[in-house]
């Protein structure tokens, strides 16, 4: 059986890295992205075209949008989030680790319109005093920007907290957005702390998920999540997948700089 899991997880990941060189070479780069996201989606029983349509008629009710991966910072978690609220069984219990500026709660609100969102960040001057984060937060009207999100479905339940207090909660959700920090060792306990708050049928989401990297502990582009999914997974404690966090951009660039989402599940 362990022979078996291992076998299953190294050729997931070696057709992932063959992909990835193939489409660079590709004349049809684009479709072959699309080709293998799609194939992801429906591992998991899920249409991302039926979540994309979904997720285009919130859009543009709120914003006269359509999706749109260099419209601020919308990725394919969008896209998936919709995909799940269609094709997944019943999700009462969202948790969100990194608010941000709320857009992504706002979203997840509208997307999860029967479901309690519970979303975690560092109090303010904490969060303020992180230098990947000042480019957004130094901004005069960001306060005012994340307030309103917050406040725009009554679904929203926020606290400012540091997500390792989590480690003594005794809730349960069935979908957890992972996207706090993202380097050792905060991201890594993250990661192990959503195993075990994930309902037994829970599907939980890790934002910027890096398979190789420059150096393994630079801000932004560690290789902590990747490395922690595969230790979770030789551990037969998950099952996990990765996907492209956008297809259309950073075609010329290497692997090092490319996003993954990284989507995992408990094995019971």
């Amino acid at each position: 059986m362990i022979i078996l899991i291992m076998r299953r997880f190294w050729t997931i990941s070696s057709l992932l890295k063959k992909a990835i060189r193939v489409e660079k070479s590709s004349p049809n780069e684009l479709d072959a992205r699309l080709s293998f996201q799609e194939s992801v989606y429906s591992k998991y029983g899920l249409s991302r075209e039926i979540g994309l349509s979904k997720l285009n008629k919130i859009l543009e009710n709120l914003y006269g949008l359509e999706y749109n991966e260099t419209t601020n910072m919308w990725s394919e978690h969008l896209v998936l989030f919709a995909s799940i609220s269609e094709g997944f069984s019943p999700i009462s219990n969202v948790l969100e680790i990194g608010t941000f500026d709320g857009e992504t709660t706002k979203l997840m609100s509208l997307i999860f319109p029967d479901s309690k969102i519970l979303t975690i960040d560092l109090p303010q001057d904490e969060l303020s005093k992180i230098d990947l984060y000042k480019y957004m937060t130094e901004r005069p009207d960001f306060e005012k920007t994340r307030q309103q999100n917050l406040t725009h479905s009554q679904n929203i339940q926020f606290q400012e907290m540091n997500s390792l207090q989590l480690l003594h909660s005794p809730l349960s959700f069935d979908l957890i957005w992972i996207d706090g920090d993202h380097s050792y060792p905060v991201a890594s306990i993250d990661i192990a702390n959503s195993l075990r708050l994930l309902s037994s049928n829970g599907i939980a989401i890790c934002d910027d998920v890096y398979i190789e990297s420059q150096s393994k502990n630079t801000p932004g582009r560690s290789i902590c999540s990747y490395e922690t999914l595969n230790s979770l997974t030789e551990a037969r404690l998950i099952s996990f997948s990765l996907i492209r966090k956008r297809l259309g951009m950073n075609f010329n660039q290497s692997n090092s700089n490319e996003k993954f989402l990284g989507i995992f599940q408990k094995i019971t």
